[in-house]
């Protein structure tokens, strides 16, 4: 079943709805796929500020707004089963990680990623894996297998923590979906 592109971090729907930045599905994407509204927050370890360094970052969040073809769960929640690593200042950054959606009938996505932020603004990419281990537990997703992920999100961090000692919670908003070219 073709849940995904509600998963693509709801990026894509809340920059499609706002009316703002919005994102392009690549030629030949089918139409299965969909979007959701994402809301969180990520808390950082030796957050970004105006020095380039590596930070780490968990991450967990609500979808909301679900829509797809087919039709899927609307409401899922979202967190990264593993602290996310990433580089940068909070005007330019990258970071990488691995997400968990669990959604309200139970099924799960699990999202390889990487981000790519200027100011506020992130793009997500991603791509939906079969399985993730986390120690002795394996994670294994059971909706939308090998979809890609897609994401406009964004940075919501404090002005005085970027300039300060670094970023310690942001929120984290805006469009994500998934879709299968296939």
């Amino acid at each position: 079943m073709r849940v995904p592109s509600r998963l693509v971090l709801a990026a894509a729907s809340a920059a499609i709805a706002s009316g703002g930045a919005t994102l392009a599905l690549p030629a030949g994407a089918s139409p299965n796929g969909g979007g959701c509204y994402l809301y969180g927050a990520a808390k950082f370890s030796n957050g970004p500020n105006t020095s380039s360094h590596a930070f780490t970052y968990t991450f967990s969040g609500v979808l909301t707004s679900c829509a797809s073809n087919p039709a899927g769960p609307a409401l899922g929640k979202i967190a990264t089963l593993v602290p996310a690593k990433g580089s940068g200042t909070c005007a330019n950054n990258t970071s990488s990680g691995t997400a968990l959606v669990t959604w309200t009938d139970r099924s799960t996505t699990i999202v390889s990623y990487t981000t790519q932020s200027v100011g506020a603004d992130v793009v997500l990419q991603g791509k939906v894996l079969a399985s993730y281990k986390v120690g002795k537990k394996t994670y294994r997703t059971t909706r939308d297998k090998g979809d890609t992920a897609l994401g406009d999100l964004t940075f919501d961090a404090s002005p005085q923590e970027c300039t300060g000692s670094g970023v310690k919670s942001a929120a984290i908003a805006g469009a994500a979906g998934l879709y299968s070219t296939s």
